[in-house]
């Protein structure tokens, strides 16, 4: 009776590998929102592949695909015939995405005055300080990134998970618009200045007036930006 050959168990080596581009697009894509949001890249230029394949050194494919995320994220559109741009929102889309934002965020700091921590009002009082630094030092990039954690804190203090899922689909189009916003003349130090007031009635529970403190936070910077520049 012939031997039964023994069967090799197969070698993780046996794997097929992750490709690359998976990892470049990624990395593409990220590249790409930071010059968005950090405003390198306007509304309305255009987004040329092969231009950007050249200058991040990487072959178009990585770079198509973070075009596609782009797009579903609503940083982005492709025109038929024309290739891809950053978004150019309408006062209308800017309108609907401001009040999208005061119903949420209002919403939000209620909740965060009845369920924040005491560790989280101490971070909150710290990250203050990091924001106004930035501002002094006219890091406009810093103070970006300290405008946004703030109010993902509050997001996240109010601690419902429905409102983190629905904010974040949204979050990127309306880190666009802030980062628009803080490029307006003045517009930072009166933010600062109603930021730090929030995280006092945050601090005393004072739902009411934190509520009716951020309506006026969000909707006078939508203000801001219809306002032609001086």
């Amino acid at each position: 009776m012939p031997r039964t050959r023994e069967r090799k168990k197969a070698p993780v080596q046996a794997l097929t590998p992750l490709r690359d581009t998976l990892q470049l697009g990624a990395r593409v894509y990220q590249a790409l929102v930071d010059s968005i949001v950090g405003g390198q890249l306007l509304p309305g230029d255009a987004l040329r592949p092969e231009a950007i394949a050249t200058q991040l050194e990487v072959s178009t494919t990585p770079v198509r695909e973070a075009m596609q995320r782009l797009e579903g994220d609503g940083l982005a559109i492709k025109l038929p015939y024309q290739g891809w741009f950053v978004r150019e929102f309408t006062e209308e889309e800017i309108r609907s995405l401001y009040e999208f934002r005061t119903a949420m965020e209002s919403f939000s700091v209620r909740l965060a005055c009845k369920r924040i921590t005491a560790d989280e009002v101490t971070w909150l009082h710290a990250h203050q300080l990091t924001g106004e630094d930035a501002l002094r030092a006219g890091n406009i990039d810093a103070y970006r990134l300290y405008n946004r954690e703030l109010h993902r804190a509050i997001l996240r203090a109010a601690r419902n998970a429905h409102l983190l899922a629905v904010t974040g689909q949204m979050a990127l189009q309306t880190e666009l618009l802030m980062a628009r916003t803080i490029r307006i003349s003045g517009r930072p130090t009166k933010a600062i200045e109603e930021h730090r007031r929030l995280i006092e009635l945050i601090e005393t529970r004072d739902s009411d007036a934190a509520a009716n403190l951020m309506v006026h936070h969000i909707m006078s910077a939508m203000s801001d930006i219809f306002s032609p520049p001086r």
